[in-house]
């Protein structure tokens, strides 16, 4: 045991040192008394100096016995010296019975107590001389106080054999092991300590002895307090905590769905876990451990086991159930039947188990006490705890709205002082710019989530106030998107058919589909007035000064609001409408529908040309079949094997469409002259302008091994046409474009759809031919992939809308020598340049593309506009992008189908 003491840790020593500064041990008297002043007279039989003689009992003094006295029987030195042996001799005895062990030989061993041995009346006699020594021996002239006494020696000797024995404990590996050997040390050194307090209590009256209790024992608790090691308060941390989880139930959060014999377990596993701690901290009360640290741990563990719960019970769960129903349903009381699910049982939690905890612990301390105000503020802390656990999660109860419901509701029962609804939407805000408004985001994602945050904050908040905070930004960047016009005019437009669809669901936006008939999401702004609300209530508090409120979701209102002008949305709307109407779709029963709801919104007279757009197309059928009725079929002149009818708009009223002007085959051409000068004959004032580029034709093409029947459109049937003469079986890109006079852009398209078609073929020396057989034109295929150089590959024309590429122009390829870790960074800047141009805008020209590039590459874009505009040409050789008007723009393939 003298090598383990004398191995002991530099911070204990430190400890040691500090407790000696506070608490100072080295002055104070040992039991052995200072003095022994010899008397002149002693009683007949007794040692000078020493113990009474056999037989003989010292008898007590009283003050009334000294007033007896006479100066002649006791002059006045000899009383003096008496009164002072006998106080030594007294002191003596007391400290000599209380006084504590030397040395230790184990962390729960510090001697027997002497409880056993009879307290003989000799004893109390010394115990009376010490503590009461002013009235039984007033003229003692050194005397000292036993208790102080006794209190010193107890710091001296927890410093010296106290403290190694914790530090002993301190190396244990096992928190457990650790928590109960301190425990076990400090109480067998207490019941050393509070041995010798209760000899000196003894003859004390009841009132001083409390005195001296309390005094002595705040001494105790001060010095072990202030010597707990860290390892020990982490222990008792772990343990503790580890408890508690148990018996608050954090453990098994979701055993509320088990079975009833494995809930029985569970009720058992808590009961015995609520007996160990509750036996724990009895035991840290025996120790001296229960003070103001451990009260400030078990406050701190209490609150992190409310946030574990809160965490572990309700995160991700949103919905409503008809067992949550019930379990509203059930609760007393109007106003807790109306509290969320998650709500109540929280409160329950608190009420039921954390209150229950805190309240077993503090009585034992003895020093708090819970009172009901405590209990309902700690539910007022779990509600905001839930609070920030559902505004955290608020992006993710927005994008799942439809089965959110309850996140919802507990956030709109819990979020209601400015404070949280500002933390709410500074968190909102804060997640939509680094989840949502950024390039890889496509608008058709941006604009769902928009329409469920309308829908969501709309139940948590009717004022919109909440709304209006977190919109704008993503208004914002929705007016950067070039798309997003097109993308709600197309929503619109949609059919319920559509809406059904999942292929739809991935291009479109649907949902405004089943919103545009509910007349609860779709008012005019005379609607929104608040002049006539008979329901109006006062604006929030923390409303702005341009706050308007508003009575229903209106998500197409806000969504056609959140463009700005409504111009942009009514010039789309034409152009998509426009669009529609000259397909060869029969019916328009939608397009109908959703131009009488935008004028609701915009008046009748912004949306007039949509109107004489409509009347067009309906006027045009009939009036085709006029002419086609009285006269074009009585003309023998007409081949009988052709036939066309045309679409006749007001050229004032329709969306600018552009003029392409190319050469017709020679029999289209003759059928529209006789068409125009049909109607010129019905509509005299009026005169035909053909616009070739926007119709359609129905192509039979007759091969060697297949009949192909397609409906393209003029200027792709125009274009195969060509090939139908007999004396130019192949023709060259330039040739037909001299032929033609036909724009190259559409030239372009018109020979990739039919190459696409397996009719056409290039060939490697630019001439395109007829594949008649599929079969040759896979043998050629095959050869001109042979013959073809490696470092270079061919030319492949733009889409509809971009430029051509010459023919002659050759794109250099890739080296073949490139290490695999430039490829793959060129990998990765290809895809971020194929982003920004799907996502952010359709065409850049090279000094944004680059300037973006450095913005969002993380380690840096590392080339120059020179390099870029290398690797930019090689994806233009691809294939890849297409350059038009100085913009790069991602190629988009486009498919033709009959309707």
């Amino acid at each position: 045991m003298d090598t383990i003491v004398m191995e002991d840790t530099r911070w204990n020593a430190r400890k040691r040192r500090a407790v000696h500064s506070v608490f100072p041990t080295d002055a104070f008297s040992q039991p052995t008394p200072h003095s022994t002043p010899l008397p002149t007279a002693v009683e007949q039989g007794q040692p000078f100096g020493g113990p009474l003689a056999q037989g003989q009992t010292q008898q007590p003094l009283t003050p009334q016995k000294w007033t007896t006295f006479s100066a002649s029987e006791f002059p006045l030195e000899h009383t003096h010296a008496y009164h002072q042996t006998r106080f030594d001799r007294a002191w003596h005895t007391v400290t000599s019975r209380i006084a504590l062990p030397p040395s230790v030989s184990a962390e729960d061993s510090f001697g027997p107590l002497p409880e056993q041995q009879d307290i003989d009346g000799g004893l109390f006699d010394a115990l009376l001389d010490v503590i009461n020594h002013s009235s039984r021996l007033p003229l003692a002239t050194h005397t000292e106080d036993i208790l102080a006494w006794h209190t010193q020696q107890m710091r001296q000797h927890f410093v010296s054999y106290v403290l190694p024995l914790l530090a002993i404990c301190d190396g244990y590996s096992d928190q457990a092991q650790l928590l109960l050997g301190s425990i076990r040390t400090l109480e067998a050194a207490r019941r050393q300590y509070l041995y010798g307090l209760s000899l000196i209590t003894l003859p004390m009256e009841q009132k001083k002895a409390d005195l001296a209790s309390k005094k002595f024992l705040r001494d105790l608790h001060a010095i072990v307090g202030n010597s707990m090691s860290s390892a020990l308060v982490s222990a008792l941390r772990l343990v503790l905590g580890h408890m508690m989880k148990t018996v608050l139930g954090i453990n098994s959060a979701s055993s509320t769905t088990l079975g009833g014999e494995q809930s029985q377990q569970s009720a058992e596993a808590v009961a015995h876990s609520r007996q160990e701690l509750l036996e724990l901290v009895d035991s840290l009360c025996r120790a001296c451990l229960a003070g103001e640290r451990f009260q400030i741990l078990f406050a701190e563990l209490l609150d992190s086991m409310m946030v574990l719960y809160v965490q572990e019970s309700f995160a991700g769960d949103w919905g409503v159930t008809d067992q949550d129903v019930h379990m509203s349903g059930s609760i007393t009381g109007q106003t807790q039947s109306s509290q969320p699910r998650c709500i109540l049982q929280l409160s329950d939690w608190v009420e039921n188990h954390y209150a229950r905890l805190a309240v077993e612990v503090t009585t034992r301390l003895g020093e708090v006490e819970v009172s009901w105000t405590d209990v309902e503020k700690w539910k007022e802390t779990a509600i905001g705890r839930l609070a920030t656990l559902r505004i955290n999660e608020l992006f993710d109860i927005v994008i799942n709205w439809r089965n959110s419901e309850g996140g919802i509701e507990d956030l709109r029962f819990a979020v209601t002082t400015p404070q949280r609804r500002l933390q709410l939407t500074d968190a909102f805000s804060a997640a939509l710019q680094s989840r949502l408004l950024h390039p890889g985001r496509s608008t058709l994602e941006i604009l769902r989530t928009y329409i469920a945050m309308i829908r969501t904050f709309h139940k948590l908040d009717h004022s919109r106030v909440l709304l209006d905070r977190v919109a704008y930004s993503l208004q914002l960047y929705l007016c950067t998107r070039e798309d997003t016009v097109r993308l709600i005019v197309s929503g619109l437009l949609s059919t319920p058919k559509e809406a059904e669809s999942e292929a739809a669901h991935k291009t479109k936006l649907v949902e405004l589909v089943e919103l545009l008939y509910d007349p609860n999401q779709y008012r005019s702004e005379r609607q929104d007035e608040e002049w006539d609300d008979l329901t109006w209530v006062p604006p929030p508090v923390d409303a702005g000064s341009n706050y308007k409120r508003r009575k229903s979701e209106d998500v197409i209102g806000t969504l056609i609001g959140a463009l700005g002008s409504p111009e942009v949305f009514i010039k789309e709307f034409q152009n998509i409408i426009g669009e529609r109407l000259l397909s060869e779709q029969l019916a328009f029963d939608q397009e109908v529908g959703v131009l009488d709801l935008l004028k609701k919104r915009f008046g009748e007279s912004s949306l007039q040309a949509c109107d004489v757009m409509i009347k067009d197309i309906q006027d045009s059928r009939r009036l085709d079949a006029v002419i086609h009725r009285n006269f074009l079929n009585q003309d023998e002149k007409i081949s009988h094997d052709s036939d066309i009818h045309a679409k006749i708009l007001s050229r004032l009223y329709w969306p600018e469409a552009g003029e392409e002007n190319y050469e017709l085959p020679s029999a289209i051409a003759t059928m529209q002259k006789e068409y125009g000068s049909v109607f010129e004959h019905l509509k005299p004032s009026r005169k035909l302008k053909w616009l070739n580029h926007l119709g359609q034709a129905t192509v039979e093409l007759e091969l060697e091994d297949r009949t192909i029947a397609k409906t393209v459109r003029t200027y792709e049937a125009a274009v195969i046409n060509m090939f139908s003469e007999m004396d130019t079986p192949s023709w060259t890109f330039e040739d037909l474009w001299m032929k033609m006079q036909i724009d190259e852009d559409l030239l372009s398209s018109a020979l990739e759809f039919w190459e696409k078609e397996q009719v056409l073929r290039k060939q490697h020396d630019g001439n395109y031919v007829v594949i008649e057989r599929l079969s040759d034109g896979a043998d050629s295929e095959q050869a001109n992939n042979t013959n073809k150089m490696p470092s270079q590959s061919a030319s492949v024309a733009a889409a509809a809308g971009g430029t051509q590429t010459p023919p002659s122009r050759k794109a250099k390829a890739a080296g073949s020598g490139m290490s695999e870790k430039e490829k793959e960074k060129r990998a990765v800047y290809w895809q971020f340049i194929v982003g920004m141009l799907t996502n952010s805008s359709p065409t850049m020209p090279l000094n944004n593309i680059a300037m973006m590039m450095k913005m969002l590459i993380p380690d840096g874009f590392p080339w120059s506009n020179e390099e870029l505009q290398e690797f930019l040409a090689e994806k233009l050789g691809d294939g890849e992008l297409e350059l038009v008007g100085g913009k790069y723009k991602a190629y988009q393939e486009i498919r033709y189908t009959p309707n």
